[in-house]
């Protein structure tokens, strides 16, 4: 059985294969199609966080400058430099330079990289594909440089079509996968803001309406007391009574009875006031206006004392 060596060209397709592989997997994004800002990225999402001395590198081979995760727009200045490696994944055309091919190795994550590493696995039988540890390969049959030279006009325009079609696609996927987070945060911003908003308008003229302009308040006198009532009763007409705007001195005003034991008189002066109605007198426990007959209430003496007193109820 004849047996060769594995070569650099065994290395190219089967990172080629594992290209396929990849494409279908979690880096789909960067990968369909591999245009250069798509590779750009994905490159950067590869090294930023990336400490194998082999890929780094590979790196600085490619680029001629060390791999440094501050330097990112510095590096977004390189894009133009992936062209050679999305073609030679798409199988169009083999860079001239092996350090692209090492770093596309990177880029789908090929195993065992780089090439040194791979020839190291040992020989293989002719006509058979090469397989790395843990990696199906399934090597595409590559044309020739004669047949790609060959191609017609026709062929590598409506490629050339296909491939900016898939470019723009993916370009717009790539938008709208980055728009839709912004949507939704901004989104939620501006709720939060109106619903806060909301709050404080409604919490403000609450506040407002409650100090600067407080509802109006009313009172009727019930049997020997004034209590505070809603003004709209009386505009209603739901109470026989009559309503009259709270004043809080009057409010205070307050029907007692007098008998034998009342003290009407404190330090020589009356604290006990009066209004007659008919054969009696109503005494309260200060001056006002008698509020069922409006009469004056005037402060109290001895004689009215005695002649309209009643006799205190034994318990």
């Amino acid at each position: 059985m004849l047996m060769q060596k594995i070569t650099f060209e065994d290395y190219k397709n089967a990172v080629r294969a594992k290209f396929e592989i990849e494409k279908e997997g979690v880096y789909f994004n960067f990968l369909t199609p591999p245009s250069q800002a798509n590779l750009r990225n994905l490159c950067w999402e590869r090294f930023k966080s990336n400490s194998n001395a082999d890929d780094l590198s590979t790196f600085s081979s490619f680029f001629e400058f060390d791999f440094n995760p501050e330097k990112r727009n510095h590096f977004r200045e390189q894009t133009d430099k992936f062209r050679p490696i999305g073609s030679f994944l798409r199988g169009a055309k083999d860079p001239a330079n092996q350090f692209a091919v090492e770093l596309a190795a990177v880029l789908v994550d090929f195993q065992p990289r780089p090439f040194k590493k791979y020839r190291e696995m040992g020989i293989v039988k002719v006509g058979n594909p090469v397989t790395a540890p843990k990696i199906p390969l399934a090597f595409a049959t590559l044309e020739n440089d004669e047949g790609k030279e060959e191609k017609n006009e026709n062929e590598k325009v409506e490629e050339e079509d296909k491939f900016e079609g898939s470019l723009i696609a993916q370009k717009r996927f790539n938008f709208i996968q980055n728009f839709k987070p912004k949507i939704s945060d901004n989104f939620k911003k501006k709720v939060k803001f109106i619903i806060l908003g909301v709050f404080i308008v409604f919490g403000l003229g609450f506040i407002i309406s409650r100090y600067a302009f407080p509802k109006k308040q009313c009172m009727q006198w019930s049997n020997d007391h004034y209590e505070k009532v809603d003004c709209d009763l009386s505009a209603n007409g739901l109470i026989p009574f009559t309503i009259e705007p709270f004043d809080e001195i009057k409010f205070e005003l307050k029907k007692v009875t007098v008998c034998d034991t009342t003290t009407c008189f404190k330090n020589g002066k009356p604290i006990i006031w009066y209004a007659k109605t008919g054969d009696a007198a109503d005494f309260f426990n200060t001056h006002g206006i008698h509020p069922e007959n409006e009469k004056a209430l005037r402060p109290v003496t001895q004689y009215i004392f005695n002649k309209y007193k009643k006799p205190c109820s034994s318990k």
